[in-house]
């Protein structure tokens, strides 16, 4: 009897040590995640200037986003439209998994924080896909910066000929 309380008093401290490091382990991954401190290169630095509002079209050899943004206060609308580039359409059959970002960062670049957006779309590259958020900034935010990532498969990624899922990216970090 005391050998079985013993072992039900390891595997009690075991499970209790096993739950702890998944829990540390699991935070260890997100601070891995995060450009936090990172600088953002300069050419992809949009100026959040206090009380104006402005627009323009961000594009990359994936996406085009034509966005309109305002800033009061520590307010930021931001609204638009994001498209898959041609190059994307043509090559790609569905896009399953899509995620757009945005860094806030102070006048030298540096990221104060990301912020994932909400893009509600079907998975098909010739949709379009709608933004509108209203967020809160940082303390200290001077510039914004697009982030994305995202999966695109390919036609032939059901069949015996190959194909397949491909990873696209873009973060605009000084490295």
């Amino acid at each position: 009897m005391d050998r079985t309380l013993r072992i039900a008093g390891w595997m009690k401290r075991s499970g209790l040590l096993l739950t702890a490091s998944i829990i540390v382990l699991a935070g260890c991954q997100a601070a891995l995640l995060t450009y936090k401190g990172e600088k953002v290169r300069s050419d992809s630095l949009i100026a959040l200037v206090e009380g104006t509002q402005g627009s323009s079209v961000y594009q990359t050899a994936d996406v085009i986003i034509d966005y309109r943004w305002a800033r009061k206060g520590s307010a930021l609308q931001l609204s638009g439209v994001v498209k898959f580039t041609s190059r994307m359409q043509n090559n790609f059959s569905m896009i399953p998994v899509f995620d757009l970002s945005l860094f806030f960062t102070d006048a030298e670049g540096i990221i104060l924080e990301q912020r994932y957006i909400a893009v509600p779309g079907n998975g098909e590259p010739n949709s379009p896909m709608r933004i509108s958020v209203k967020l809160l900034l940082p303390p200290g935010t001077v510039n914004m910066a697009f982030s994305y990532s995202g999966e695109a498969r390919d036609s032939g990624a059901d069949d015996d000929k190959g194909g397949g899922d491909m990873p696209f990216w873009q973060a605009p970090i000084v490295r």
